[in-house]
């Protein structure tokens, strides 16, 4: 036992020794350099067999290309890594499209060595086999320049993949220790810096020993509250549970673990961060955690300490009126609460819970989910014992009258809430709804008999919780989307980006300083790829990745390098329409009428040459604000996430207006004819916000009062949508709920019990899983169904677009092969483009790109300017009319269609030759499926709630009306007796019910028949009984008359001396057994002719104290009267027969002192008690023989006696008139030690 209570201080000092040695092992960890080396030795065995990878299949591909047998199809299917097959400066043959080597890298001489391109880093391998070059490019790590939701730099993509490393080239870092890694041959190719200082002592040892230390410190204090618990000390066990807990998790919060010392990116305040309670989502599950125990003992304590039953006593309706208003605002601030937490949860995370908007699932928005869930389970915690106390508050008698104030209330607040879009309205109205159900079904009460009624109490709370989180869903969608409509109209409205140009000088400046630039431009042979390449992802990027850049050079005489023109021509030619900033050479172009739509920098940056009494170069750079489109994924895919603009819904369209008068406009929205005038004289047009035929329209002034405005529009957030995120909300919580409920009844072993409720719950029950399993069950057919049919339009349209992109090209199909008009083919790809409404790239007949819609996206190294080999092999190779291929932009799948353009002449019937391939990149194919599956399941989900909910409540009523006649026969049939009168059910339905009326009803005829006959049997029974017993009775004293009367008439015949004194003895015989016939034949009287009862209200304590008193008077006994204090006060009134009392008072008296064993002090004690409030008992005890075991079934049976003397006819006399006076009589005795008699009779109201 000793050890027992010294266990929890153990446990509690083994924590703390595991906080400290979490805290020194962060602190004082292993030494970096020799965990780095472990991490470099794995590395090293990765690169090893990569390159090993490597050199196997182009040791086969040189085979190959020996024998001839090389094409793109054996290509892609035998390569691991990206392999490029040059003859001479030419690729020829290529294994992936996303990346494009150099032609010199094919000419160097190397076998091995670390390449950085603009694509990354990448091990590469050369093989040459006669006038072919194979190079083998690893991937070891990616970069894009940009980061974004589908593209980041790193190793993600690498053979590295999942090491947190970085690559360092020894010669450009500075002296260090870093690991170096080497080739198969022991070159040496590059060093690695980790990105965590330490990554396993730094990662798991701190991390396993605050586990271990908060499962210790947990374990402590739950064995010091299980022995308060175990001696009855609740609220003590309580507070040992909690209060450590509260003190754990504030020191968690102070001291920011575990992301202090511990980069779990659970932890990450980028993820999530609401505020210092929860600054992360690990923190917000955390929280979640405490917050369910807290409620848990929460409902310990109220059961505990019985709330309920307090508030149940209180009587004045002042009183209760006030509880029940109390309980109804607790409950609203309740809401109030949980309307927070989902408007913080949803508000300040980069997740996207809106099943409207967002479909995708991860790990993160899981763990989101958890921690809602968790909150959302204590809240109905707190929303249950509320509901308590209204349904303990309430009376019967006022029902009527509830019921009407909370209609009233309901029908007033929850009106003007959503008329008037005012939350806290509306979440008061939702209270009221929920205790207006409650009172109208009474599923709270009812539940404590009926277990289906709980389900349907659950499903309410859950219902109720599920309407507040869609509510804040939809707040929350309104309030950023007027956020960002004002963002957009503003950054129309705005002309000068002024972070732009400050960043834009210090960028030019950086690059008139670049010596390498200096020295690439002063060459005679520039280099206009890599230096597009520098100036774009080397000084314009992050930022300026929201520009379109087109960078011109020209040389020091001032001609263009690859272009036309000449620098003052293209100066005069840029300025034409620009204003000068603040800053010199750089310029604002301002397009006429397109200013709404169009943001364009000009800047000009002299070069100075390394010889600076040369002349300078010149770069030129114009910056085109990239337009933002609704509907397209490409923006989103090419600018950086901190600087891209979120999304605004859908059908987003905005216009600008100069002085009253519409110059622009974007979007499908007429603002023409669909937006009235009298919307611009209504000051909510500029504020919030108006609604039109379902359209958002949002009017933002421009600021420096040049009459100018834009008017954004979006589609509103319909009642569909709101819908969508309450049925999803619902089901979730209603599978969560079902869930637990079945691991619990798994767990306790009760789930058989669930099928042994009542018949009102199977029915419920099974009606509703018999429409919820085929509901399930269509829903997933319809969604499969209906997903695959979506595919299949996509695919269609996308074929009916190429087709049109490919007739469209043929007509101009002789630009493909002029490359003199290059200009003319890039207008022509872009009248295309425009006219399908498709990105195209169109390539030459050897698979290289000639011109691009979208060049962005070739120019931001997400694609090379190869064609995808794939698609080179189905068409050159297999001569299929068209193919469709899923490729990837970073992590962004989506679909490319490709065709080829062939020459109008047609020989013998074959097509003409190949002359080009048009590529076709539905870089919003994912987008546009997402969103139809979005409507896919929004409507499923809404059809499945509304018709769970429906057929929930039909359930409900069909139980009712099916089991309403199974209550009225079981309420006749608690009625049926053998004595009273029984009445006929009448039911006129033929169904199954009404033949069991029937059958009830002829039963009862059966019965009353069968009673009759019994009565009679009874009665001819009790008669032969009695004659039996009288008989006996009789013969007794006759037996000794006739002896004596025999022995009388002897006598005499004999003339005996004494007759005299024989006849006075006969006599005197015959005169005692005469009275003894004398006193069978009155007891027998007395049983069979009981005089009338003539019940009326007396006091029972003044008859109990003279019948006690009556018998006290006698001699060697001791009769003891024990009564209440209240016993004068009138208090113990019965309505009963006042002779019946006294005989069965004075006849159980004179039982217990004639029970006495000899030698025994008779003790006689004489009891009055209240029973409850309707109820009196009245006692009487003696100490003598008791009653044998054998004789107890006996004791009240007529005739039956144990004494010497008596009849046995007074228990059975009492018992009947105590029983007709709707009292019980009882005993409980002990053989030897005495027998105590009961007698109950109810109070006379």
């Amino acid at each position: 036992m000793k050890f027992l209570r010294l266990t929890p201080v153990l446990l509690l000092l083994l924590a703390m020794l595991c906080f400290a040695g979490a805290y020194f092992s962060n602190r004082y960890s292993q030494n970096p350099e020799v965990v780095l080396q472990a991490s470099a030795t794995r590395l090293q065995e990765v690169l090893m067999e990569a390159e090993l990878t490597g050199e196997r299949e182009s040791t086969d591909l040189l085979q190959r290309l020996a024998t001839g047998r090389v094409s793109f199809r054996s290509l892609t299917s035998h390569t691991t890594y990206p392999t490029f097959i040059f003859r001479g400066e030419e690729v020829v043959y290529w294994s992936d499209h996303t990346i494009r080597p150099d032609a010199e890298q094919a000419l160097q001489r190397f076998h091995e060595r670390l390449l950085e391109t603009r694509f990354g880093k990448f091990l590469a391998l050369r093989h040459v086999e006669g006038p072919y070059t194979v190079l083998t490019y690893i991937p070891l790590e990616i970069s894009y320049g940009i980061s974004n939701r589908y593209l980041r730099d790193g190793n993600g993509q690498g053979i590295f993949q999942g090491q947190n490393v970085r690559l360092v080239v020894e010669k450009l870092a500075k002296p260090t220790n870093l690991p170096r890694l080497v080739s198969n041959e022991g070159n040496y190719l590059f060093s690695i810096e980790s990105l965590q200082a330490d990554p396993i002592t730094g990662k798991y040892l701190p991390l396993a020993l605050l586990l271990l230390g908060f499962g210790l410190y947990v374990a402590g204090w739950l064995l010091l509250a299980g022995h308060r618990f175990g001696q009855g000390l609740v609220l003590q066990g309580v507070a040992l549970v909690i209060l450590p807990l509260l003190f754990f998790r504030g020191a968690m919060l102070y001291l920011g673990l575990p992301f202090s010392f511990l980069e779990v990116k659970l932890f990450d305040p980028r993820v999530y961060a609401a505020s210092w309670l929860s600054p992360s989502l690990g923190d917000l599950l955390l929280n979640a955690l405490l917050f369910a125990v807290l409620a848990w003992y929460g409902l310990l304590l109220f059961r505990r300490y019985g709330v309920l039953r307090l508030v149940q006593r209180v009587s004045g309706w002042r009183q209760r009126v006030l509880v029940g208003a109390i309980t109804v605002l607790t409950f609203y601030g309740l809401l109030e609460l949980l309307f927070d937490f989902y408007t913080s949860s949803f508000s300040n995370s980069q997740l996207i819970l809106d099943i409207t908007q967002d479909i995708q699932v991860n790990g993160f928005k899981l763990l989101l989910g958890v921690a809602i869930i968790l909150h959302v389970g204590s809240y109905l915690v707190g929303f249950y014992l509320l509901s308590q106390l209204f349904t303990g508050i309430v009376r019967p008698s006022t029902r009527r009258v509830g019921i009407l104030l909370l209609l009233l209330s309901t029908v007033c607040f929850l009106s003007v809430g959503l008329g008037l879009e005012q939350v806290h309205l509306t979440l008061l109205g939702i209270a009221l709804v929920f205790f207006l159900v409650l009172r109208l079904t009474g599923l709270k009460s009812a539940g404590a008999v009926l277990p289906y009624q709980v389900y349907l109490f659950i499903f309410l709370m859950l219902g109720v919780s599920s309407a507040v989180g869609a509510l804040a869903q939809y707040e929350h969608f309104n309030r950023q989307l007027q956020l960002n409509k004002q963002n957009l109209a503003g950054n129309l409205l705005t002309d000068n980006d002024l972070q732009g140009e400050y960043l834009l000088v210090e960028r030019s400046q950086e690059m008139a300083r670049d010596p390498v630039l200096r020295t690439m431009l002063a060459s005679p042979f520039v280099n206009l790829d890599l230096i597009r390449q520098k100036v774009g992802k080397y000084y314009l990027r992050d930022y300026f990745d929201k520009y379109e850049v087109r960078v011109m050079l020209f040389n020091p005489e001032g001609r263009g390098v690859a272009i036309g023109g000449t620098l003052p021509l293209t100066r005069e030619y840029l300025l034409r329409n620009a204003r000068p900033t603040d800053h010199p050479n750089i310029y604002l172009v301002r397009d006429g009428g397109r200013s709404f739509s169009s943001r364009r920098y000009v800047a000009f940056i002299t070069v100075p040459a390394p010889d600076e009494t040369a002349r300078p170069s010149t770069i030129v750079l114009e910056l085109t604000l990239k337009k933002l489109t609704a509907n397209s994924v490409v923006p989103e895919l090419l600018i950086d996430q901190a600087f891209f603009q979120p999304r605004l819904g859908t059908e987003l369209s905005y216009a600008g207006y100069e002085n009253g008068r519409m110059v622009y406009s974007e979007g499908d929205f007429d603002y023409v004819n669909r937006l009235p005038p009298s919307l611009f004289r209504d000051a909510r047009f500029y504020t919030t916000g108006l609604a039109l035929n379902g359209y958002h329209h949002l009017a933002v002034r421009s600021t420096d009062r040049s009459g100018r405005l834009v008017v954004v529009t979006t589609a509103m957030y319909s009642f569909s949508d709101w819908l969508a995120n309450f049925s999803f909300l619902f089901l979730l919580y209603s599978f969560c709920w079902l869930l637990l409920m079945g691991v619990v009844l798994l767990v306790r072993g009760h789930y058989r019990e669930v099928l042994r409720t009542n018949f009102s719950t199977k029915i419920q029950l099974f009606l509703n899983f018999g429409v919820l399993v085929p509901l399930i069950v269509v829903s997933v057919a319809i969604a499969s169904q209906v997903t695959n049919s979506y595919k299949r339009d996509l695919l269609r349209s996308y074929q009916r677009r190429g087709q049109a992109v490919q007739e469209n090209l043929l007509k101009n199909r002789a630009l493909l092969t002029d490359d003199a008009n290059r200009a003319d083919l890039v207008d022509l790809a872009e009248n295309v483009a425009a006219l399908t409404e498709t990105d195209l790239n169109l390539y030459d007949a050897h698979g290289e790109l000639l011109v691009s819609s979208q060049p962005l996206i070739f120019e931001a190294s997400l694609l090379s300017t190869l064609m995808n080999p794939q698609a080179v092999s189905a068409l050159a190779e297999e001569g299929q009319p068209r193919v469709l291929l899923t490729e990837r932009a970073g992590t962004l799948p989506f679909n490319a269609l490709y065709l080829p353009l062939r020459a109008g002449t047609v020989r013998q019937g074959r097509p003409g030759a190949v002359v080009g391939y048009v590529g076709i990149p539905f870089f919003d194919s994912e987008k546009d499926l997402d969103n139809k599956l979005t409507e896919l399941i929004s409507t499923i989900l809404n059809i499945f709630t509304l018709m769970f909910i429906l057929f929930l409540l039909l359930a409900f009523v069909a139980s009712r009306v099916l089991t309403e006649p199974l209550k009225l026969i079981t309420e006749k049939l608690r009625q049926t007796t053998l004595t009273g009168q029984n009445e006929m059910l009448a039911y006129e339905s033929e169904d199954e019910i009404g033949l069991l009326v029937r059958e009830y009803n002829q039963m009862l005829l059966k019965l009353e028949e069968s009673k009759l006959e019994l009565a009679t049997q009874e009665k001819e029974a009790a008669w032969r009984e009695m004659a039996r017993q009288v008989a006996h009775e009789i013969k007794n004293p006759l037996t000794p008359m006739k002896l004596s009367l025999q022995f009388l008439q002897r006598a005499m015949q004999d003339q005996r001396p004494n007759l005299d004194e024989l006849i006075n003895k006969v006599s005197q015989t015959l005169i005692t057994q005469i009275d003894v016939l004398t006193d069978i034949a009155t007891s027998f009287s007395n049983f069979t002719n009981l005089p009338a009862m003539r019940p009326e209200r007396l006091d029972v304590a003044p008859i109990l104290r003279r019948c006690v008193g009556l018998h006290q008077g006698s001699q060697g006994h001791n009769i003891r009267l024990e009564l209440p204090t209240d016993a004068d006060a009138g208090r113990y009134v019965v309505f009963a027969d006042e002779s019946l009392l006294v005989r069965t008072f004075n006849n159980l008296l004179i039982n217990a002192l004639q029970a006495m064993p000899v030698g025994r002090t008779p003790e006689i004690v004489a009891t009055l008690e209240a029973i409850g409030h309707d109820r009196v008992r009245i006692g009487i005890q003696d100490n003598g023989t008791g009653i044998p075991e054998d004789v107890q079934s006996k004791v009240f049976v007529p005739n039956f006696t144990t004494k010497e003397t008596g009849s046995g006819i007074g228990l059975a006399v009492a018992r009947r008139g105590i029983e007709s006076a709707g009292g019980h009589i009882w005993f409980e005795t002990e053989e030897s030690q005495g027998t105590q008699f009961f007698i109950e009779l109810p109070l006379a109201g």
